[in-house]
């Protein structure tokens, strides 16, 4: 009996937990699988793995050699293993300590249709969490104006404008062991466009007065003049007999611009000549 005795207390302390190198303590990232054994010389033993608090993870697989799903949530945690073999006998637990680190999150912000000329300002405005510092990077031709903050801006090229959109990548640097975390806005970009206003004047009493503008698809068209005037077309005929009470300032505003432009404005002077007032033809 002295004998039997002897070779369980051998056998139950013939294993270890492993964990990075058998340190009693880990870091990890919240999120991440690690992998977690043990070695023994018995056969037919079984294997009672726990977290605590069991909140912090789940526990895949089973026998000696499993993985742990860590979760969301930062905090430390004890993971524990205790071998009982065949024939009943149960072994001393082995622990490690590990701490999960809160993993990083990064968010760049919506995206966007612009109306934009070359030197327009882009003012970015993003957030992390869980980050040891961030950065952003950008596909446009230019350089982003203090790149390091969460605020940087960036001046739109004509280059830009051509391709169309430009995007902006906010990465987040994680705290050891974590990686990092990307978040990505893209601008599309719309060239703004410009307005012209005329008149076909000066014109003569009597004649024809028309106003005309530049044409810019899809938006709406809003003239106001002497005399109440108001028209909602492009390039409006004020009249077919112009009296001189329609000379003066005509103004154009054009709104709902594809693409997010600004309203446009602009204005332009009529000129009427009165038609010369001769007199009747006199006669001797």
């Amino acid at each position: 009996m002295r004998k039997v005795f002897i070779l369980s207390i051998m056998l139950l302390l013939s294993y270890t937990i492993s964990a990075q190198n058998q340190d009693l303590t880990q870091n990890v990232c919240a999120g991440s699988t690690q992998n977690y054994y043990v070695t023994t010389t018995l056969t037919g033993s079984t294997f009672a793995w726990t977290i605590s608090p069991a909140t912090g993870g789940t526990v895949v697989g089973s026998g000696n050699n499993i993985n742990i799903n860590w979760g969301t949530t930062a905090g430390t945690y004890t993971v524990q293993v205790i071998e009982t073999s065949a024939d009943g006998c149960v072994g001393d637990p082995k622990t490690v300590v590990v701490t999960v680190i809160a993993a990083p999150t990064a968010n760049a912000g919506n995206n966007q249709t612009i109306c934009a000329n070359a030197a327009y300002v882009i003012n970015l405005s993003g957030t992390v969490a869980n980050a040891a510092s961030q950065s952003w990077t950008t596909t446009g031709t230019a350089a982003i104006t203090n790149a390091t903050t969460l605020t940087p801006s960036y001046t739109v090229t004509a280059a830009d404008i051509t391709a169309g959109s430009v995007s902006f990548t906010l990465t987040a640097v994680g705290n050891t062991p974590c990686g990092n975390a990307t978040s990505t806005v893209t601008y599309t970009l719309t060239a703004a466009p410009t307005l012209t206003v005329s008149n076909n004047g000066p014109v003569c009493e009597g004649s024809t007065l028309s106003l005309s503008s530049s044409n810019i698809a899809g938006a709406t068209y809003s003239w106001t003049g002497p005399n109440t005037y108001s028209n909602s077309t492009q390039n409006p005929t004020v009249s077919a007999s112009t009296t001189t009470a329609m000379a003066g300032t005509y103004s154009l505003t054009v709104s709902n611009i594809p693409g997010g432009c600004p309203n446009l404005t602009g204005s332009t002077t009529v000129v009427v000549n009165p038609k010369p007032a001769t007199s009747g033809i006199w006669h001797n």
